[in-house]
């Protein structure tokens, strides 16, 4: 990949990722839509097959998507998707060439992705106290070959122990991000 063009895409992404964790509470608590098992906002570029039990928003004109469980106390994932089509000709897999030179610069290792056949990393949780409360975050990409999206995944400490949560940690981030697609076209 161009390295200027990583270093842009780096810098921006930084900054993103900050700004996202410092609002993303507040933002969650608005507009929440009934219970659906399909998010489809094809006309943002993509996709994603939303499990039953999960209450959905978008923000950004459909370039997001938070999503909570039932009880959106346990936690919220926050996913912002990116299109890359512009660079497919040149470079067929550049989403996923950028999330992996990501995750390499941040000394960290990318997993493959059941369903979309894309790649992510996950950094480190991060604790801080948010209203009174301890909250642990973790921040992420996933590569697609046309495109990434960014995603930060945050945790009330209070709910650790809740089974929900205990399988999202487990598993469901994984299940979650093999959910979303690229629209056709």
């Amino acid at each position: 990949m161009n390295c200027g063009l990583a270093k842009m895409m780096y810098r921006w992404l930084s900054r993103f990722l900050r700004v996202r964790r410092m609002v993303s509470l507040v933002l969650a608590c608005t507009a929440w839509m009934p219970q659906a098992q399909a998010a489809d906002k094809e006309s943002a570029g993509w996709r994603m097959n939303v499990p039953n039990g999960y209450r959905q928003a978008y923000e950004d004109e459909g370039q997001t998507l938070v999503l909570t469980p039932a009880n959106p106390e346990q936690f919220l994932v926050r996913f912002t998707y990116h299109s890359l089509k512009d660079y497919v000709k040149e470079r067929p897999k550049v989403g996923r060439e950028f999330i992996e030179h990501l995750a390499g610069k941040k000394g960290l290792k990318t997993f493959a992705v059941e369903g979309n056949g894309g790649v992510a990393y996950l950094e480190p949780p991060v604790v801080s106290e948010q209203d009174g409360g301890r909250v642990q975050e973790t921040a992420g990409g996933l590569g697609l070959d046309d495109a990434y999206v960014t995603f930060t995944v945050m945790i009330d400490e209070a709910s650790m122990s809740d089974p929900v949560v205990k399988e999202l940690l487990r598993s469901g981030i994984q299940v979650l991000l093999g959910r979303i697609h690229s629209a056709p076209g």
